[in-house]
């Protein structure tokens, strides 16, 4: 037991802790990701897919909670870190850690997170708890569930960009993020060049691909829907 709290106590424990969660989190991400992307086959595929998760329903909110469990091991470890490196002597380390050949990315960590925490909650009451069945589903008069909500939701040129600026985080904070966990469980062999290069790579993509999302939709907004509807 003294062993286990000492673990987790230990700067090593806590990084790997943060490692862990967060590659679960990725993972997670590329596989909501992988559903989202239904939306450029159309309403059909798209709602299917969303009924299908609404069918897995009482086992899915074990997943969720899970999830949620996580999410939070990995905001309190963080700020556990957070807090170690800024207690940290000498300056030495410090001065590494925000030196200018920092990353954008790396020096972004911090706003980006909370960034992140806050899309989390609004996307949640935005899409995940909504009527997806109400007056926003409605295109024309006609019902398209889940994926009238993002039409109509997206077609606010406010909304989108608010939902690409939340993406924008997420690519920064993912590109440093898998640089990092790599780099904990000791991947330093293949170079760290190479190591920041695959996680640039990999960041940009699922930001870029999930911000995609919205200016497809807004885009759709404003060329109308004539082939969706027929």
């Amino acid at each position: 037991m003294n062993t286990c709290c000492q673990y987790f106590k230990s700067s090593i424990g806590k990084k790997q802790v943060v490692a862990i969660t967060g590659l679960a989190l990725i993972l997670f991400l590329v596989g909501h990701l992988a559903g989202n992307l239904f939306i450029y086959i159309g309403p059909e595929a798209f709602n299917k897919y969303a009924k299908k998760l609404a069918d897995l329903r009482p086992g899915l909110l074990v997943v969720e909670a899970g999830l949620a469990v996580i999410f939070c091991i990995h905001m309190w470890f963080t700020a556990l870190l957070v807090m170690d490196n800024r207690n940290a002597r000498p300056v030495k380390y410090l001065a590494k850690n925000y030196s200018e050949k920092s990353s954008l990315a790396t020096r972004l960590m911090p706003f980006t997170g909370t960034l992140i925490l806050a899309f989390v909650i609004w996307h949640l009451l935005d899409f995940t708890f909504s009527d997806h069945h109400g007056p926003l589903s409605m295109i024309h008069g006609k019902d398209f569930g889940l994926y009238g909500v993002l039409f109509n939701s997206f077609g606010n040129p406010i909304h989108s960009l608010l939902y690409i600026i939340a993406m924008i985080a997420i690519g920064l904070h993912l590109s440093h993020a898998i640089q990092s966990i790599m780099q904990t469980f000791g991947c330093d062999k293949f170079g760290a060049g190479r190591i920041q290069k695959v996680s640039n790579i990999l960041g940009i993509f699922i930001g870029g691909a999930f911000a995609s999302i919205p200016i497809f939709i807004f885009y759709l907004n404003k060329v109308g829907m004539c082939c969706l509807l027929k």
